[in-house]
């Protein structure tokens, strides 16, 4: 690929403790994190080559307290992950909030963005507060993606829910896209098109299913404290 690469922003928005830092650092380091510190906002970068296809997707964990100035990520999001716990009643009760305040800016501004709502810690089953039928509900309201996954475990799945924002945002964009979708049952629920909407009853599905390989990935990791487990 000639000339400036592609970049994609995504925005992590959710309660804190939900596991936004580990998701993140999950996707850019392939490693799990056990400690770090959640009131710390930071952007991080990861190069990527799919198929031959060069592209940089820009990362921003957010900290958001009363008095921070929503519009810092709002502006600069190309798309949105949502973030809950499904250990955490309250936490779903946040993601609902967000979904709600991202879905109210994108359509006062005519902006389209893709939002997936993300169930994260599901290798805490035992736990469970939230179904994912109750997941899935509130992203097809929202005519969203829909994810659970957990960043302890498996690369494959945190990578394929950053993987599925970028396809999604290429489709918004009318950019060719090698990128796939993974049918995985355990993590993959209805695909998004344009801008979100409010709640609705009901929500389209569609399933990409192609192959991807991966070829090199690079990455940059800034300022934020982390303890990093293989």
């Amino acid at each position: 690929m000639s000339g400036r690469k592609r970049e994609y922003n995504i925005v992590l928005l959710g309660a804190l403790g939900v596991g936004k830092s580990a998701l993140t650092v999950k996707y850019i380091t392939k490693r799990f994190i056990m400690e770090y510190d959640p009131y710390i906002e930071d952007v991080y970068t990861k190069h990527e080559d799919v198929d031959g296809q060069e592209f940089v997707v820009n990362v921003m964990d957010t900290y958001e307290k009363d008095d921070m100035n929503s519009q810092r990520y709002l502006r600069w999001a190309d798309a949105f992950m949502v973030v809950y716990s499904i250990t955490a009643r309250s936490s779903f009760d946040t993601a609902k909030e967000y979904i709600t305040k991202v879905s109210e800016y994108l359509k006062n501004a005519s902006k389209d963005c893709p939002i997936a709502l993300v169930g994260n810690k599901c290798d805490l089953e035992r736990y469970r507060q939230i179904s994912k039928a109750d997941g899935q509900t509130l992203a097809c309201e929202y005519d969203g993606l829909f994810y659970e996954c957990t960043a302890a475990e498996e690369y494959e799945y945190v990578e394929g829910i950053f993987h599925g924002l970028v396809h999604a945002i290429q489709l918004q964009r009318g950019e060719r896209s090698l990128m796939f979708i993974s049918d995985d049952s355990r993590y993959h629920s209805a695909t998004q098109r344009g801008r979100p909407r409010s709640p609705r009853n009901s929500a389209e599905k569609k399933d990409d299913k192609t192959q991807n390989k991966k070829n090199a990935t690079s990455f940059k990791l800034f300022n934020k404290s982390f303890k990093i487990f293989n």
